[in-house]
C-alpha cells in the first residue's frame, strides 16, 4: 500500500535551501502554474515531470503540466489524457483522500507515495508508467478552500530512477511551504477572477443606469466601484493615471447628472 502523510502533523526534515525559498516566492507572487512549482521542486529534489490537477464531484482536471526537459512537456499531455479516457482515475488513491481534503479545507494537506509496481491495474502501468519510463510519483494535496482539491503530482522516470528515501524526506520538510505557496497564489488568482467577473457586472449596470457615460469612463467608474485605486485603474486599462483621474472626473459629473452616486463608496453600494 502507498504511504501517505498528514502534513497537518509537522515533519522534522533538513532546511530548505535558500533557492527553493525563492522559487517559492516566485510561486506565491505569480499565478498558479506548473513552472514555478516545478522550479521550487528542482531546488530541493531532481523530478522529470509535474502535473497540476483539480479534483470536483471525482473528477479530475489537469490545469497545468510541466517537464525538466521542456521537449517532453507534451508527456503529462498525454499521458493524462490516457488516465481520463481509459477510466485510471477511478481506481487512484487521490479520489477518496480529495472528498477527505474536500470537506475539511482546514487541514494542511496530505502527501502520499506511489511506485510504478504498487499500481492496483495493470493497464495503467502499462499504458502510461511503462510506456513512458516513469518509475514512481510524489503527490502533494490540499484544499485551499471548501471542495477546491489541489493536486500536485511529481514523477521521476528511469534516467532518475526511483525517489529515494531520503529525497521523500526532503519533499515532506518542502510540502507544508510548497502547499502555503500554492494556496497564496490560488487565492490571488481567484480574487482576480471574483474582481474581474465583479467588473463586467458593474459596467453592464452601468450602460442601463448611466448610458451618458463613454466606454472608457464605465471602465474607470466600475473599477471604482471594485475598489482600485487609480494607479490599480491605470495598470489595469494601460493608460497613464493622469487619464484615469481625468475620465474619472468627467464620468463623476455625469453620473451627478444624472442623480447617480458620484464617489468612491456610493458607487461600491450601487454596483456590488
Amino acid at each position: 500500500m502507498s504511504p501517505i502523510w498528514d502534513l497537518s502533523v509537522p515533519h522534522v526534515a533538513a532546511a530548505v535551501p535558500s533557492r527553493a525559498v525563492a522559487a517559492l516566492l516566485d510561486v506565491a507572487l505569480s499565478p498558479p502554474g506548473a513552472d514555478p512549482l516545478l522550479q521550487a521542486v528542482q531546488a530541493v529534489v531532481p523530478v522529470d515531470y509535474l502535473s497540476l490537477v483539480s479534483v470536483q464531484r471525482d473528477r479530475p482536471e489537469l490545469l497545468a503540466g510541466s517537464a525538466a526537459r521542456p521537449q517532453e512537456r507534451s508527456v503529462v499531455d498525454q499521458c493524462f489524457s490516457i488516465y481520463r479516457r481509459h477510466d485510471y482515475y477511478r481506481r487512484d488513491a487521490i479520489l477518496p483522500l480529495a472528498r477527505q481534503l474536500g470537506a475539511r479545507s482546514g487541514r494542511e494537506g496530505l502527501a502520499l507515495h506511489c511506485r510504478a509496481d504498487d499500481l492496483p491495474d495493470a493497464g495503467w502501468r502499462a499504458d502510461i508508467y511503462e510506456r513512458e519510463r516513469l518509475t514512481d510519483r510524489f503527490t502533494l494535496m490540499h484544499a485551499p478552500a471548501p471542495g477546491q482539491v489541489q493536486v500536485i503530482h511529481l514523477y521521476r522516470d528511469e534516467r532518475q530512477g526511483r525517489f529515494l528515501p531520503q529525497e521523500l524526506e526532503r519533499l515532506l520538510g518542502l510540502a507544508p511551504l510548497l502547499r502555503q505557496a500554492h494556496a497564496a497564489a490560488w487565492h490571488a488568482r481567484a480574487a482576480l477572477s471574483d474582481r474581474t467577473a465583479g467588473v463586467v457586472r458593474a459596467e453592464q449596470r452601468l450602460e442601463r443606469l448611466a448610458p451618458s457615460l463613454s466606454p472608457r469612463e464605465r471602465a474607470v467608474c466600475a473599477r471604482v466601484a471594485q475598489g482600485l485605486s487609480a494607479d490599480g485603474i491605470a495598470a489595469d486599462l494601460d493608460v497613464a493615471p493622469s487619464t484615469v483621474v481625468t475620465l474619472r472626473k468627467r464620468a463623476y459629473l455625469k453620473l451627478a447628472q444624472a442623480g447617480l452616486p458620484a464617489q468612491r463608496l456610493g458607487l461600491a453600494r450601487l454596483l456590488n
